[in-house]
């Protein structure tokens, strides 16, 4: 989630993506072992300077849910650090972090999980805002963590969950050098892209780790790595126009298995659709059937407000973009609007360049940010 930083934006990486691996039907590969993983977490919604970080409602938060989940699936509590908004100053997540990654055995995994903003300095340094964070380049380096995994820890296995603004620079910090560890990048934007405020990362993850029947894509009884990545990455890209960065190095199987699922009672469970409600069309994603009506989860909203609508009332949604690569546009940014170009597009998300600006200004904006530019 979640950052309204400056313009500048993050440059376009290359990356391999779970998506375009090559899936193969005969691999089996063991699952994953959560009581051989290790599990650190920072969440924030809350910032010291109010100014340059905005706050974030604490009300139904996903980052205790998802700790709960990893609990529920068998990861021992004394395998778990969890810091928490004031917690979680500067200081203390690297002393902790450091202290944290020397505790695993050989063949452990580590499972790191950040949540907040995310932002990069004017000298290109790309930045996740711990507690104390300031726009001038305290906090937590994106590269500290996979340099600080190849310091300390002792197993062969990270995954990295971010779910911040240019969270999809991760997979370029981790390919930086030569990495003796294996890694998984789960991130929920491009390296030049801000995040959603909202929640829907966060909640694929818990949905994938939980096993719920729509994150088994192939529909074989279980969700893998692979299957993980893209469902959230379906989710990010219909849900929130935002394209989700995942990307493996070395020896990392995406064919893990991480959850046995439950068989789906009805084939429509998982499928995005919009749906009728007051007077408007509302994304969401189908959690049940039953007759003439399916119960929806809207993107962006709590469970509680899942909804039994008629099934007259839900539509195919549509996923192609209004406008073309090449257009001329204007992109707003904050409360201006900027002439741009665009160069790339994805679902409904779009790569733009500023024409009065230099290329490392470029980013991905949802098309709620782009207007055709006045005959």
């Amino acid at each position: 989630m979640k950052s309204r930083g400056s313009l500048l934006a993050l440059s376009v990486l290359l990356f391999v993506t779970f998506s375009l691996l090559p899936a193969s039907a005969d691999a089996r590969t063991g699952p994953w072992e959560p009581r051989h993983t290790w599990v650190f977490m920072v969440g924030l919604v809350e910032w010291q300077d109010k100014t340059s970080f905005d706050s974030f409602p604490a009300d139904n938060r996903k980052d205790t849910a998802l700790l709960d989940t990893f609990k529920k699936r068998g990861i021992p509590t004394s395998q778990i650090v969890y810091l928490q908004d004031r917690q979680a100053t500067t200081d203390v997540v690297q002393a902790k972090f450091n202290d944290f990654l020397q505790r695993p055995a050989p063949g452990d995994w580590v499972l790191v999980y950040f949540e907040g903003h995310g932002f990069r300095t004017d000298n290109d340094e790309k930045i996740l805002a711990t507690y104390d964070a300031t726009e001038q380049g305290l906090g937590w380096n994106f590269r500290s963590i996979p340099d600080a995994i190849e310091k300390n820890f002792r197993g062969d296995h990270a995954v990295i969950m971010l779910d911040n603004c240019y969270s999809g620079a991760m997979a370029d910090a981790v390919t930086a050098t030569q990495r003796r560890v294996s890694y998984a990048v789960l991130a929920s934007s491009m390296a030049a892209q801000e995040s959603t405020g909202n929640w829907t990362y966060t909640e694929a993850m818990i949905n994938g780790f939980s096993g719920e029947p729509f994150a088994d894509l192939n529909h074989d009884g279980r969700v893998t790595l692979r299957e993980l990545a893209k469902n959230a990455e379906t989710d990010m890209l219909f849900g929130e126009q935002q394209v989700a960065t995942t990307a493996v190095t070395g020896g990392f199987d995406p064919e893990t298995v991480i959850a046995i699922t439950k068989a789906a009672v009805s084939p429509r469970i998982g499928e995005r659709v919009e749906a009728h409600s007051a007077g408007e069309w509302w994304r969401a994603y189908i959690v049940a059937e039953k007759g003439p009506r399916v119960l929806v989860h809207y993107y962006g909203y709590e469970q509680s407000q899942d909804r039994w609508i008629l099934t007259k009332n839900i539509r195919v949604p549509l996923y192609d973009s209004p406008f073309h690569p090449g257009e001329k546009v204007e992109v707003a940014y904050k409360h201006d609007w900027y002439p741009a170009h665009i160069l790339n597009i994805r679902g409904q998300s779009h790569y733009v360049t500023y024409d009065d600006y230099d290329t490392d200004e470029n980013e991905w904006v949802p098309t709620t940010r782009i207007r055709k530019l006045s005959e």
